[in-house]
């Protein structure tokens, strides 16, 4: 059964999410197997969020290179779920601790990300406390987000991903102001899938 949740401040916040990366690829060029539980025990308190950010982050990048999506996109609609049904209460299953996270993985973060998030970290505060503590509204958005980056298309996973960046940061950093134009972002994906699925059903008929 999922614990009650902690008031204390994310570990992620205080120590950052950008070190939290710089660590584990350190482990990983170490040679040692690094599992999304490892990463969650760094991240402290919100670890759903934490999860989230850290399985999107990869299929945020904008380059012609192998999708992560099809290892990643199983534990992240399996984290959302998770969320959606509790919000950032308790631990995630045991299956979803064990997943192994690619060394490949983390050392794009580590070059791409490690100092965008520097400067996201210093730019996040505590606010708008009313959206931030939306989990559950959070994780059915992140299902259907996930859900996207399963699909096999080159490139159209980045608006997905980045829209579960934004989200997930935002819960990370108790920042209602990400998760609201986290939320915009998802809305405006969906309504363009359902504006280009309109589309095409026109054209066929």
């Amino acid at each position: 059964m999922p614990t009650e949740p902690t008031d204390a401040k994310p570990e992620s916040s205080a120590n950052g999410f950008a070190d939290m990366i710089l660590s584990l690829n350190a482990q990983c060029q170490a040679g040692e197997a690094v599992t999304l539980g490892d990463a969650l025990d760094h991240a402290g308190a919100r670890m759903h969020g934490a999860a989230i950010l850290l399985l999107a982050l990869p299929e945020a990048l904008p380059l012609p290179i192998p999708s992560f999506g099809a290892i990643l996109g199983v534990p992240l609609l399996m984290t959302s779920a998770h969320l959606a049904l509790f919000g950032e209460r308790g631990n995630l299953p045991a299956r979803a601790r064990q997943i192994h996270l690619p060394q490949r993985m983390l050392a794009l973060m580590t070059r791409y990300f490690v100092g965008p998030m520097r400067r996201a970290e210093r730019l996040s505060q505590d606010r708008l406390s009313a959206l931030a503590g939306r989990e559950r509204l959070v994780g059915v958005v992140c299902i259907a987000l996930s859900s996207l980056l399963l699909l096999p298309i080159p490139l159209m996973n980045v608006p997905p991903a980045l829209a579960l960046v934004i989200l997930s940061w935002g819960l990370v950093q108790r920042d209602g102001l990400f998760v609201g134009f986290g939320l915009a972002i998802a809305a405006a994906i969906m309504i363009s899938i359902v504006a280009m699925t309109n589309v095409v059903l026109d054209a066929l008929n």
